[in-house]
């Protein structure tokens, strides 16, 4: 069973956000939770870096616009800077491409201002422990973000594979196991297993029948045994 982390202590959090109004509207929501204290609260990149060095908070949350300041750039900063303090965005924007650059950027959670008291503290408590928090009306956006970015990816063939996979790839659609490869080409059974791995991801296949089928639908000569196993490198493509 697998055990939730705890904390002793109260999570410190420093709230980022260009509107005095909106910092006053969060520090007294947060004020309702007794596990969670507003260390600081800063409304400009400057303000913000001053007080990540007093504050010593454990969770920011942050807006994605801080005055003229990207909140992406400063979560970056603070990420570089503070790599053991989490990054929560509390935004209205709900752009996906936003979202993305935010996770990339060291956020662990992404949360709509639109979102309760509750989910606001229960994301700063999840991101305190290591976890990730997204907010569940993205769900859907991110789901259709990532179907897109897969649709649009370049189409890679047989073709393009490198000779050491083509060399797997034939005995692959010959019907050779992966130990019976690996005792051709010399190598442990986990090379195979991983290289092929990387074959199904660069073909965009899910597995062995989709594999064999995209070589045997190439038209190359399928070829199998000792006498055909030449130089196998395991290097990744």
């Amino acid at each position: 069973m697998v055990r939730t982390p705890v904390r002793s202590e109260p999570v410190r959090v420093l709230l980022i956000d260009e509107s005095v109004i909106a910092l006053h509207g969060l520090k007294a929501v947060l004020l309702r939770c007794e596990s969670i204290v507003v260390a600081g609260t800063a409304c400009t990149e400057a303000e913000a870096f001053a007080a990540m060095e007093i504050c010593r908070p454990d969770v920011v949350v942050l807006d994605v616009r801080v005055g003229c300041a990207s909140g992406i750039s400063l979560c970056r900063a603070i990420r570089e800077s503070h790599p053991n303090v989490g990054v929560v965005f509390f935004t209205d924007t709900d752009d996906p491409n936003i979202l993305y650059s935010a996770i990339i950027a060291g956020a662990r959670g992404y949360l709509l201002k639109a979102a309760s008291g509750d989910a606001l503290m229960k994301g700063i408590e999840a991101v305190a422990i290591g976890r990730a928090m997204i907010d569940q009306h993205l769900t859907q956006k991110i789901l259709c973000w990532v179907r897109e970015r897969v649709r649009t990816l370049p189409h890679r063939t047989v073709e393009d594979c490198p000779d050491e996979d083509l060399r797997i790839l034939s005995r692959v659609a010959a019907g050779e196991t992966n130990k019976a490869i690996a005792l051709e080409l010399h190598v442990d059974q986990s090379v195979i297993a991983r290289r092929l791995q990387r074959i199904y991801k660069r073909l965009r296949v899910s597995g062995r029948a989709e594999a064999a089928s995209c070589f045997m639908k190439s038209g190359r000569e399928l070829f199998s045994g000792p006498h055909h196993a030449g130089r196998y490198a395991t290097s990744s493509a």
